[in-house]
């Protein structure tokens, strides 16, 4: 074989070699170890966090989905109960010293659904009142229900008195009936002191922080009554005896 017989056999072998790349040098083939490189760095991290909240909850922690991060039971118990604490400063509420739960409702007196859900809540609040807090919040339906207004005012000058459960209650009982002459007359069946009751409804002492509570709910994504926010989540309208069962049950399981 001739000397240039021999460098075309060999440039052909070359070019023959070209066409018959190993598949992992290949576009395809990199791109597929892209990929399950991909995968297997994914997997380690997926099993690294089993691994690590099998540890956190093996010691008896906590996840705190507000903050991302895993506390003790103590530090969870004194978060929420800060929380708790600083959103009913100043409110009426039931339940729990100590809540894991809190429950905000944005209610009206007028509102015949809010009156339909008040028994519900009682039954919620008997078999859940140890690690739930209930706290209803004014969002009185101006428009739609006559002086309701003027009954979310004599319940926060009940509340002054500490009478404001039993107050709120006798609302909801004579639903719709909110005239002056019946608000003082539900302040005299709870023996209150009826001159400063009366004064506090007059000047509309409670004005600001009713109509701050309805743009709090406004905010918060309440657009008719009932509203509640159960550790944050807004569901509106009603919510029955059964339901509550199962939104406390669903998130206890997430702890």
């Amino acid at each position: 074989m001739s000397v240039k017989q021999k460098i075309n056999s060999r440039m052909a072998d070359a070019v023959a070699k070209s066409y018959f790349k190993p598949w992992y040098k290949r576009a395809w083939g990199i791109a597929i170890i892209v990929v399950l490189v991909i995968i297997f760095l994914l997997s380690l991290l997926f099993a690294f966090q089993i691994i690590s909240s099998m540890k956190h909850l093996e010691k008896g922690e906590i996840f705190n989905p507000e903050t991302g991060t895993w506390v003790t039971q103590d530090q969870f118990k004194s978060n929420q109960l800060f929380i708790a604490n600083l959103m009913t400063e100043d409110d009426p509420w039931l339940g729990a010293e100590e809540p894991f739960i809190f429950v905000t409702a944005y209610e009206s007196f007028g509102c015949p659904f809010c009156k339909e859900d008040q028994e519900n809540i009682k039954q919620m609040l008997a078999k859940f009142g140890g690690i739930v807090r209930f706290m209803p919040k004014d969002f009185p339906t101006e428009g739609l229900h006559p002086n309701v207004m003027e009954a979310h005012m004599a319940a926060a000058c009940a509340q002054e008195q500490g009478a404001y459960w039993k107050y709120h209650d006798l609302l909801f009982e004579n639903q719709g009936e909110f005239g002056d002459d019946r608000l003082k007359a539900h302040a005299r069946e709870l023996t209150l002191d009826i001159d400063q009751f009366d004064a506090c409804v007059k000047e509309d002492k409670y004005d600001k922080e009713i109509r701050q509570d309805y743009a709090a709910g406004v905010q918060a994504g309440a657009i008719g009554t009932p509203t509640y926010v159960v550790n944050g989540q807004v569901i509106s309208g009603s919510i029955s005896y059964q339901r509550w069962e199962e939104i406390i049950g669903y998130i206890l399981k997430q702890y």
